[in-house]
């Protein structure tokens, strides 16, 4: 996971590398709005962003063979993936001792990726989630707005 400073904040968990040779997957952006916990003092300045994905459950279902009014093919067979987003946000809380303070959130999220029309149900699947950007702003001293963008990807083998 790669380490990337924007505008002063450390965001961490961002994949690294470049991805190829990869059909099955989809693309999706999550933004958020999280509020600083009630005991914890307000916001002076974000510091870091942690994010990684949890995927608890994914599983293959048969759909109907065809083409959708918006264009998209559908092909018969589509992976469920199920999981978490799980942030961490560190901050400089707004007070005389300036201690940095920690907050946890999650976001838990539901996602469909058509598979191939040659897809064989007797294949092995494994999903993986790729964190591509993030980026956090403050919105008020105890608001934080998240913005995610996450590749999911269904690994096939025969």
């Amino acid at each position: 996971m790669a380490t990337v400073i924007k505008d002063l904040v450390e965001y961490i968990g961002i994949n690294e590398g470049e991805l190829k040779n990869f059909k099955n997957f989809k693309q999706l952006n999550f933004e958020s709005d999280f509020h600083v916990p009630s005991e914890a003092p307000d916001i002076e300045q974000i510091v870091k962003v942690y994010a990684n994905v949890d995927i608890c459950k994914y599983e293959v279902i048969e759909t109907p063979i065809g083409i959708s009014l918006e264009g998209q093919k559908l092909t018969g067979y589509k992976l469920l993936v199920f999981g978490d987003i799980n942030y961490k946000i560190q901050y400089i809380g707004d007070d005389e001792n300036q201690v940095v303070q920690t907050f946890k959130h999650y976001i838990p999220f539901g996602v469909d990726i058509v598979l191939s029309q040659h897809f064989n149900n007797l294949s092995y699947i494994t999903p993986y989630a790729f964190i591509e950007d993030i980026d956090a702003e403050q919105i008020a001293n105890r608001y934080v707005c998240l913005n995610l963008t996450l590749l999911l990807i269904a690994d096939i083998k025969a």
